[in-house]
């Protein structure tokens, strides 16, 4: 009788487990989304399995300086979450684009030093180029996120 008691719990507690996960599916946003947009911009998307609508709000914060890379959080009306890896929610850009201008930064700087090394000296072009180089990377921003049309999405429902 014992045996079978736990039998029977061992089978419910598994059609609970299987029961509780999740199951996520894909959405498709049907209009761009940019961490340039303000923050309580609409934005729609749509399960194309089963044609439901859904809406919701874009949270962003825009791309400030060369450490600071923009991001997108997606807030939706119904009771989904987006499914990343951080678990938050929040879209970050690439790091490629940060890398490619830390890259160009010492081209910056030996232009620079190159165009006033004959006229004040090799010593004084460097502290030049060393500025040069500086201003650069205060100019330069981490990099915004863009979320295009069709752009799919895995959501699965809030509990």
């Amino acid at each position: 009788m014992k045996v079978i008691l736990r039998m029977c719990y061992a089978v419910c507690f598994a059609c609970l487990a299987i029961s509780a996960q999740a199951q996520s599916f894909d959405v498709t946003l049907m209009n761009e989304v940019s961490s340039k947009m303000t923050s309580g911009s609409a934005f729609t998307a749509k399960d194309e399995a089963s044609g439901k609508v859904y809406t919701g709000r874009v949270i962003t914060q825009k791309a400030r300086n060369f450490l600071r890379r923009g991001w997108i959080r997606l807030s939706f009306d119904q009771p989904i979450r987006l499914v990343d890896s951080s678990g938050e929610g929040v879209m970050h850009p690439s790091r490629k684009k940060q890398i490619i201008l830390l890259g160009t930064t010492p081209l910056i700087a030996k232009i620079a030093d190159d165009a006033v090394d004959t006229s004040i000296g090799a010593g004084k072009a460097r502290l030049v180029a060393a500025g040069a180089a500086g201003i650069a990377l205060l100019f330069m921003n981490g990099g915004n996120i863009t979320l295009k049309p069709g752009y799919k999405l895995k959501v699965e429902p809030d509990r």
